[in-house]
C-alpha cells in the first residue's frame, strides 16, 4: 500500500497544529473571582426567644450585593436566608429548629449582583440546652 505524500504532508500538518494547541501551563488561570468578594469574619450565634440571631462584620462592601446565612442541623440538614442588602450585619430566623439537645452550625457568605457567591466564613456552633 502506497501512501501519497499529499496524504503525509496532511497527517503531519494535522498532527503539528494539534500540538501547537495543546497548552503546557503549569498554572491555572487566576479564578476572576479570587478576592472579588470578602469574606464575613466575626460571626456570632445567639438563641434569640423561639429563634437564632446571628450578627457578623465584612473588611469591605466592594461587590457585595446581599448575604446567604446557612443553617446547618445535626441531621445535615441545611436552611438559608438571603438578605437583599449590603449594608445587612444581622439576621433573626425563627424557623431554624432550636429544641431543647440542638445543635446548628452557622455560616455566612456575600453575593454579587449576579448572584455569585463569595467564600464561606467560618463555621460558628450554637448548641441549644
Amino acid at each position: 500500500m502506497r501512501v501519497s505524500m499529499t496524504t503525509k504532508v496532511l497527517v503531519l500538518g494535522g498532527i503539528l497544529v494539534l500540538t501547537l494547541g495543546c497548552s503546557n501551563d503549569l498554572e491555572t488561570p487566576t479564578a476572576y473571582h479570587r478576592n472579588h468578594l470578602a469574606v464575613p469574619t466575626d460571626v456570632e450565634a445567639s438563641l434569640n426567644g423561639d429563634g437564632v440571631r446571628v450578627t457578623w462584620q465584612i473588611e469591605s462592601i466592594q461587590n457585595v450585593a446581599g448575604f446567604v446565612v446557612s443553617f446547618t442541623d445535626a441531621t445535615g440538614s441545611v436552611r438559608t436566608r438571603s438578605l437583599q442588602d449590603s449594608a445587612a450585619r444581622s439576621l433573626a430566623d425563627n424557623s431554624v429548629n432550636t429544641e431543647s439537645g440542638s445543635i446548628i452550625q452557622i455560616q455566612v457568605r456575600a453575593f454579587d449582583e449576579d448572584d455569585f457567591l463569595g467564600p464561606l466564613s467560618t463555621v460558628v456552633s450554637l448548641s441549644v440546652d
